[in-house]
């Protein structure tokens, strides 16, 4: 038979590019350097070619090397998928799932969740791993979690991508702090009173798109980089900002002199999960997903007490 490399070898590969050191590469692997070295060296045999050029303390990957390394990442991708079907094949539910969330979204949600998720699936160890947009969908890509809930649209044509709930948004402002009523169009709102987060934040790039905001004269130039500082402007009436219903629900400003009004443009950011095209758990993650999506709905259920 045909000499072919190991999954192991393809995984110290893969630790070796992640970190481009051998030694931290090894500690990740919980192995020794001279274990890896050898590892990757014979690796090099079996493939007759050099995979990493080495020069005293320093490493680069050979172009033929890079291209093992996306060979590799889908091997090992597709093996764990493997193991994955057989583990929910056998116990649905079961074990560890690692579900991203951004932070406009975590921030009202991840308590309810964790009660919800250890009273309908037992055997299931949840972790919420909360981060940026750009950051859990590179972690979703490398396998760091399992799922990643998003605030959409974002570009997620690599991952099966489902939405789960539309989440509204409302006109916040001071109880004193009076915009024109039933306004339809918000770029004729006073010159820099509407208030957002930093661009990097995606609520406000989607609150710009959903209620459709061109940045015209009503943004202000100032960006906050919290939701507490963003609504502490508002708080004193320099200006208006833009929440979603999910926020409001959770209680956001329960103890603010403010007012929350829905849009009159149906203006909102769906919720969409994602997982791995190459999973094994599609079980899994469908059935969570079910119970996520009637979680959510009710998180963002439109209220009429403003």
């Amino acid at each position: 038979m045909t000499n072919l490399p190991s999954i192991k070898q393809l995984q110290y590969l893969l630790a070796v590019h992640q970190h481009q050191h051998f030694g931290r590469a090894a500690s990740a692997c919980f192995i020794g350097q001279s274990t890896l070295s050898s590892a990757i060296q014979t690796l090099e045999e079996i493939l007759g070619c050099q995979l990493i050029e080495r020069e005293n303390r320093s490493l680069m990957f050979t172009a033929i090397g890079e291209d093992v390394v996306q060979r590799a990442r889908k091997i090992i991708d597709d093996t764990l998928s493997v193991k994955e079907l057989t583990k929910s094949h056998l116990s649905p539910l079961s074990g560890k799932l690692t579900l991203g969330v951004i932070p406009t979204i975590a921030s009202f949600i991840a308590a309810p969740l964790y009660q919800l998720s250890q009273q309908q699936f037992t055997d299931l160890e949840l972790v919420l791993n909360e981060d940026t947009s750009d950051s859990l969908l590179d972690k979703l890509e490398h396998g760091h979690i399992d799922m990643a809930l998003l605030a959409l649209p974002y570009d997620t044509d690599k991952f099966h991508t489902q939405v789960l709930a539309q989440d509204h948004f409302c006109l916040v402002h001071h109880k004193d702090y009076l915009p024109a009523k039933n306004i339809e169009d918000f770029n004729l709102l006073p010159k820099a009173s509407v208030f957002l987060l930093e661009r990097e934040h995606c609520m406000t790039g989607h609150a710009l798109s959903a209620c459709n905001l061109n940045r015209s004269s009503c943004i202000n130039p100032f960006e906050a980089a919290s939701l507490h500082t963003l609504l502490s402007m508002v708080e004193h009436q320099f200006g208006v900002t833009f929440l979603p219903q999910m926020a409001i629900n959770a209680g956001i400003l329960a103890t603010k002199n403010m007012l929350a009004t829905p849009s009159q443009n149906d203006a909102y950011r769906d919720i969409g999960i994602l997982w791995r095209k190459t999973t094994g758990r599609i079980r899994d993650f469908r059935l969570f997903s079910q119970m996520l999506e009637s979680f959510l709905k009710q998180q963002c259920r439109l209220t009429t007490d403003e």
